[in-house]
């Protein structure tokens, strides 16, 4: 999924914000290396809103691939499962925790994904008890 295509205007203002973080942190007038590591660190929180990723449901488990490699999680390690509007949101707990924002994974869809996609998700979630 590109950002750029599917929401264009998150991703437009996650990279404003990225950028005006980084003159915010400039601003400091902290040592150059200090300055560097802040301003990495905080556009590579929004990379999700920015950067292209993919997605994979297969028999191993569900990945998702962003700017900083491959999140995975097998089957084994799944509890519960849900279709979102935004996305498949696949979760090491039975049911909703308060831990799901920082332990759960998301694959998000295209917006145009048409009636197959959501279906063959729901067959595979099935097929493994979720």
């Amino acid at each position: 999924m590109n950002p750029w295509r599917e929401r264009p205007g998150a991703a437009a203002a996650a990279l404003v914000l990225g950028l005006g973080m980084c003159v915010l942190v400039a601003g400091l007038r902290l040592p150059p290396l200090v300055t560097l590591a802040l301003c990495v660190l905080a556009v590579s929180s929004l990379a999700p809103a920015m950067a292209p990723g993919r997605c994979r449901v297969d028999a191993a488990g569900v990945a998702r691939r962003g700017p900083l490699g491959w999140q995975c999680r097998a089957w084994s390690e799944i509890r519960s499962a849900r279709l979102e509007p935004h996305g498949l949101v696949v979760s090491p707990f039975t049911r909703r925790h308060w831990l799901d924002p920082y332990r759960a994974l998301v694959l998000p869809m295209p917006r145009r994904r048409g009636e197959s996609l959501p279906a063959e998700l729901g067959r595979r979630l099935a097929h493994h008890g979720l």
